[in-house]
């Protein structure tokens, strides 16, 4: 049995660890140390060590065999000030109870039900695009994503609060490169990280307020998941299930529609494959419908691969409550677990020619490989409450956008993922769309 002190790992500076490293260049550091050092790496942030656990094998194990001897990262512990006790931050019994109440609002017949809503708002979206004008593909799936989630999700509309919450999340999100250095607690709290928290913070306080009091104002009753948090939970629970949801029930799915965009722009043989395929599956009723999802299994895997390529949820942190082992690691209780979906996605071992957009990894019979080799949604008991949800959402709008848009690649508006608290482009997804010939 090894421990923590015999794995290898990139050389360390006094004091601060690899924490400016990979403060500087997140994914670039996780991805030269599981290529230098292997498929168990560490290092230390700050006083913490930390293992980069890179083998599938061994991500399987973390997430499922001994999920019970780990809790959240530090990083989401520390969130706690920003997104309160929600979902994603929650542990043990309150995680448990939440997750069963909120999984009634994501069952399959409820999200066939919400499927509708999703092909009527990416239409209404898609609708005002200008042919040959440049748009920021990013801002209009969080555009389409949280009219969703409002009227799907909470019962009401956001269309107009939109630019609100977008700015909000922007705001609550750039709190986490100062959350993951080792004194992320205190530095969160110094200007200008504070400013920008409290401003995001406040916003959707007040949004999470507005739609409480709309809500238990009267009224006909609902079954949404907001009337559930506020017939099981207190307000103050109910709002971090709000604000967890609003983002997590957003952002992911508006990220990953936006890689996918990009990757067709830049790929056109591929997107009209994409489009005749979503035609046909329309057969002249030019949107889709919850019916064609079965018939769109390229579209899906466009998404599939977008999710490989770009996962919105790039890595996932644990620390060890007790001493516990991976494989044939023995992990001391306090350290830090990370497994990275961007570094294992793109691990040549499971996918060959692994930084390549090539859907067709996701059709016909799919060569053998481990289960974590692919994990954008998690996995074990925390997997990813929405997954369908998310699925559904992703292959319709998708599906709406290509069945009247042809997207082209603006040259000088590069691609930079920005690895926050999720992965998003840093400075939007620039296309042009030019309209498909009826």
């Amino acid at each position: 049995m090894r421990t923590v002190a015999d794995l290898p790992g990139p050389a360390a500076s006094p004091l601060v660890g690899s924490a400016l490293q990979l403060r500087r260049d997140r994914l670039g550091f996780l991805t030269r140390c599981a290529r230098e050092h292997g498929d168990a790496a560490a290092f230390r942030v700050g006083g913490s060590a930390v293992v980069l656990l890179s083998h599938p094998d061994a991500i399987r194990e973390l997430l499922t065999v001994r999920q019970h001897d780990v809790g959240k990262s530090p990083v989401l512990q520390r969130a706690r000030a920003v997104l309160g006790d929600g979902l994603l931050t929650s542990e043990g019994d309150v995680h448990l109870h939440d997750r069963r109440l909120l999984q009634t609002a994501f069952s399959r017949q409820r999200v066939a039900r919400y499927a509708e809503e999703m092909v009527d708002v990416a239409a209404d979206v898609v609708g005002c695009w200008v042919p040959g004008r440049p748009l920021d593909l990013h801002a209009q799936t969080v555009r389409t994503t949280l009219t969703v989630a409002g009227r799907t999700l909470f019962g009401t509309r956001l269309d107009q609060d939109v630019e609100l919450v977008a700015a909000a999340v922007r705001d609550v999100l750039s709190a986490y490169p100062v959350l993951m250095l080792p004194l992320g607690r205190v530095l969160v709290r110094l200007p200008p990280a504070r400013w920008r928290v409290r401003r995001g913070t406040a916003a959707l306080d007040a949004l999470t307020a507005r739609l409480v009091g709309e809500r238990t104002g009267g009224g006909p009753g609902r079954d949404d998941l907001l009337s559930l948090l506020l017939e099981d939970s207190a307000p103050r629970h109910a709002r971090d299930q709000v604000v967890t949801m609003l983002l997590a029930g957003h952002e992911t799915t508006a990220s990953a529609l936006a890689f996918a965009g990009h990757l067709l722009a830049a790929h056109p043989s591929v997107q009209d494959r994409v489009s005749a395929e979503v035609r046909e599956a329309c057969d002249g009723r030019g949107v889709p419908s919850v019916d064609d999802l079965e018939r769109l299994p390229l579209t899906r895997a466009v998404l599939a691969e977008a999710l490989r390529l770009y996962p919105p949820a790039w890595t996932m942190g644990r620390q060890a409550r007790v001493t516990t082992a991976i494989g044939d690691v023995e992990i001391p209780a306090g350290t830090v677990l990370l497994a990275s979906q961007w570094v294992v996605h793109r691990d040549a071992r499971w996918w060959p020619d692994p930084t390549a957009f090539d859907p067709d990894r996701f059709l016909g019979q799919a060569p053998e490989r481990p289960r974590f080799a692919y994990f954008p949604f998690g996995g074990g008991t925390r997997q990813c409450i929405g997954e369908s949800f998310a699925w559904t959402e992703g292959v319709l709008t998708l599906a709406t956008v290509l069945a009247r848009w042809r997207l082209r690649p603006v040259p000088d508006r590069p691609l930079t993922p920005d690895p926050l608290l999720t992965l998003r482009p840093r400075d939007g997804s620039w296309v042009v769309p030019e309209p498909r010939p009826d």
